[in-house]
């Protein structure tokens, strides 16, 4: 009879326990399940069978649940693969003993999304966005002028053409003189 120290030297010595191992597997099934399933449930595509041509509002979760459900085979497949070879993939690991985890950091991670929301209808999406990458890429630890210049400016263009250009969602220009700058931003990226 094994005795419960054996079983977590067991559990020690493989470096994974079983409901770990489980769970490891169920996660990326998971996900491949909701990609497959959420695409029934928007808007009435699942239902109906249509065919859509170009890009329209449900372009962007069909591309997200797209992908995700690529990301979960290939996450399944090399959590199988590391099974069948005697050495399984940590995918999913939590902090060390020497990481901890910064509940203030992420509290104030919350505040900055909270606060990018409620400056939306104010400053408008250009001016919102681009300061929103800013403070994130500083936040994150990026102190590169160089490099957070471009994040910033090219992110909100792409941001801009996808959703205001392609999508022709009516994103938020601002109020008063930031309508303004928003429209002169939409005017030089031709999407006006």
């Amino acid at each position: 009879m094994t005795t419960v120290s054996e079983i977590d030297e067991m559990t020690r010595a493989d470096g994974v326990g079983r409901p770990t191992r489980l769970c490891a597997l169920l996660v990326p099934v998971g996900l491949l399940a909701m990609s497959l399933v959420l695409p029934h449930f928007m808007f009435a595509s699942g239902k109906t069978g249509q065919v859509r041509v170009g890009l329209g509002p449900a372009a962007w979760p069909d591309g997200i649940l797209t992908a995700m459900g690529g990301f979960a085979v290939l996450w399944l497949f090399m959590e199988l693969r590391g099974r069948f070879r005697g050495s399984p993939v940590a995918m999913l690991q939590g902090p060390g003993d020497e990481q901890t985890y910064a509940y203030g950091k992420a509290v104030l991670g919350i505040g900055l999304i909270l606060a990018y929301g409620w400056l939306l209808d104010v400053t408008g999406f250009a001016i919102a966005t681009s300061v929103f990458l800013v403070i994130w890429c500083l936040y994150g630890g990026i102190r590169n002028p160089w490099l957070i210049a471009p994040v910033s400016l090219v992110g909100t263009g792409v941001l801009l053409w996808v959703f205001m250009g392609l999508a022709l969602m009516p994103l938020s220009r601002g109020v008063g003189i930031f309508d303004d700058f928003s429209v002169w931003v939409l005017q030089t990226l031709r999407i006006y």
